[in-house]
């Protein structure tokens, strides 16, 4: 029995053995296949942890290209809106230039702008608002004009020449023997070359009784051995100032009728000496202009040894004076009239210069402004105003003209001024600017309609007649060599204007001022 339960025993021992066995080998199976469960995860989980870095390093190169893009989509937006503004800015530039090149391709001449009548290339054609209308009347003189011909002069004439016949026109008989008588006379009106006068002027020489040797006093004009008189220097300046007439052909103007030789140096020093001489003159002048109830103002441009300089005139009817200075600003103005004119109606052409010279009222001149609405009238033929202005502006010199009344000036400042009211700042070309410019000097437009007795013109014509010549002579000369030569021939032609406005002999009126350095 023993036997048994040992084999009993033995055997569940065994039985145990095999099962422990078998749980050992279980449990051994499952730790291996958590081990690799575990290896497996600890590889998956390194390899995703190694995919995180890469994905982690791969975003922030996409954020980095991202941010890159939305910076490259900052910076083409900001380009863009440049751009547009820069093509908004070039296409209002390129309808400017295009509205500037197409007035600039209208015809330009001394109806529609400033430029003086002697730069026309070609007459100007006659359009709806040409400044001078049309009178009606047949070209050359009218009735009741007084002519002027060559009459026949009654003195006793210093040659006479008959001119007998000597046979019959008809049978051919001689008439020598037929006694002649008087038949009709015609004149011959000429001129002949007077002979050089030579005058020796001979210093006296007394000695008085205390010894004292004294000798009689050249005047200034015959300081040197041998010089040039008064006429001859007169004739020189006329010719040179009044006729235009370059240096070198006085030269040869003179030996030709005179058989006098000179040289362009000599001419040059008489119109230095001329100047000398016409400084009281000149001062004269100035101070009657000071004086005078009106005075027109007007400058244009010189070359002066290949610059520009300036020529300014101040005139009415019985005076010119014109000056050369290098500025066309207000130190010129100083330069010649200190002070202004306090006592003068200033007309002149709306120039800032002008406008800040001191003076009792200023008068911008109407001829400059029609030129001016002109040249609009023809670069915009769509806008009204320009045109009514015009027709406002005749009006007004017509009524000057026809002699004006209180009722009358104040309708046309008010036909002004409802103008003036209506607002161009936004129009085409140069209307706006002369709008405003109109608006700051209203009181200065129709001035000369409150002088009924027309001593204030209502425009600058006089003062632009007086300018004018030097234009003539920069056309024949070229050019002024030096400022001193430009600023001699300004005093020369003052002289020159202001005798022929007072009908004085030019070369009566120069011998004169020159002749006084021979006394």
């Amino acid at each position: 029995m023993y036997i048994i339960y040992d084999v009993i025993y033995l055997h569940i021992a065994t039985i145990t053995t095999i099962r422990s066995t078998r749980k050992v080998q279980s449990r051994s199976r499952k730790v291996c296949k958590h081990a690799l469960e575990a290896e497996r995860l600890m590889t998956e989980n390194l390899s995703l942890k190694a995919r995180l870095k890469d994905d982690k390093r791969q975003l922030k190169e996409k954020a980095k290209e991202i941010a890159a893009i939305k910076w490259e989509r900052v910076q083409l937006k900001r380009e863009n809106a440049h751009l547009r503004k820069k093509e908004l800015k070039q296409t209002k530039e390129i309808e400017a230039l295009t509205e500037a090149l197409r007035i600039a391709r209208l015809p330009k001449n001394s109806s529609n702008s400033s430029r003086p009548p002697s730069m026309d290339l070609y007459k100007p054609k006659r359009s709806p608002v040409n400044l001078r209308e049309k009178s009606g009347k047949k070209t050359g003189g009218q009735p009741g004009h007084k002519g002027s011909t060559l009459l026949f002069c009654m003195d006793e004439p210093d040659e006479v020449v008959s001119h007998i016949p000597e046979i019959c026109s008809d049978c051919g008989k001689s008439l020598k023997r037929i006694t002649a008588e008087p038949g009709q006379i015609h004149q011959v009106v000429d001129i002949s070359i007077a002979p050089t006068v030579l005058i020796n002027h001979e210093s006296i020489v007394k000695q008085c009784s205390c010894g004292k040797c004294n000798s009689g006093a050249f005047p200034r004009g015959v300081q040197g051995m041998v010089n040039y008189g008064p006429n001859i220097s007169a004739l020189v300046v006329n010719l040179s100032v009044r006729q235009y007439i370059p240096y070198g052909r006085i030269v040869e103007l003179l030996w030709d009728l005179y058989k006098i030789r000179i040289s362009e140096g000599t001419v040059a020093n008489m119109l230095k000496r001329f100047a000398v001489d016409s400084e009281g003159k000149i001062n004269e002048i100035k101070e009657d202009l000071k004086k005078s109830k009106v005075v027109g103002a007007d400058e244009t441009s010189a070359t002066v040894n290949g610059r520009k300089w300036w020529m300014h005139t101040y005139q009415n009817t019985s005076y010119t004076f014109i000056g050369a200075h290098p500025s066309r600003g207000q130190v010129a103005q100083e330069t010649f009239f200190p002070g202004g004119f306090p006592y003068s109606i200033l007309v002149h052409d709306c120039l800032s210069m002008q406008l800040a010279t001191p003076a009792a009222a200023h008068q911008i001149c109407n001829v400059h402004l029609l030129r001016e609405l002109k040249a609009a009238v023809e670069a915009h033929p769509e806008i009204e105003w320009p045109k009514e202005l015009t027709k406002l502006i005749k009006d007004a010199i017509k009524l000057h003209k026809d002699g004006t009344t209180p009722n009358r000036t104040t309708r046309i400042n008010n036909r002004l001024t409802k103008l003036l009211d209506q607002d161009q700042s936004e129009a085409l070309g140069k209307i706006p600017a002369l709008w405003k410019r109109l608006n700051k000097h209203k009181e200065k437009v129709f001035l000369f309609l409150q002088y009924p007795d027309k001593e204030v013109p209502p425009d600058n014509n006089g003062a632009e007649r007086s300018i004018r010549n030097v234009k003539v002579k920069i056309k024949v000369s070229g050019q002024f060599n030096s400022g001193n030569g430009a600023e001699d021939y300004a005093t020369a032609r003052s002289v020159i204007d202001t005798a022929i406005k007072q009908s004085k002999n030019v070369h009566e009126e120069l011998v004169k001022i020159i002749s006084a350095r021979f006394n």
